[in-house]
């Protein structure tokens, strides 16, 4: 009986031990930095395996050169996540596929002709 309780609690241990670095591996929170040349009115970030953007994330407008502080609910679970922003203009861009467990920092950049591009840290 006292053979099986230690194995239990060994094991309990164990889990315990997977289920919080599964839990610290899925930090999600990243700076979105604007360096695009044009002001955003609008920011969407959406798994990548999902088709809908959900709502604006952005409360004022985020001028170039300026950066936003993303957190994510402990909820959120999705490997890759994309970007998709509204310029003032009303154009929008898009960059897709970032695996934000691996990344602090995100810089947006956009050119005629290169287009959507993005340097992470």
């Amino acid at each position: 009986m006292k053979k099986t309780l230690r194995g239990s609690i060994v094991l309990l241990a164990l889990l315990l031990g997977l289920v919080m670095s599964a839990q610290a591996e899925l930090d999600l929170d990243f700076t979105l930095v604007n360096k695009t040349g044009y002001d955003i009115k609008e920011i969407y970030v959406g798994p990548t395996s999902v088709d809908e953007w959900g709502d604006n994330i952005l409360k004022d407008v985020l001028k170039d050169g300026q950066a936003l502080e993303l957190k994510f609910s402990e909820k959120a679970s999705a490997e890759k996540w994309d970007i998709k922003v509204v310029y003032t203009d009303g154009e929008t861009a898009w960059w897709k596929g970032y695996k934000l467990t691996e990344i602090s920092k995100i810089n947006l950049f956009w050119s005629a002709d290169k287009k959507s591009t993005a340097t992470v840290e």
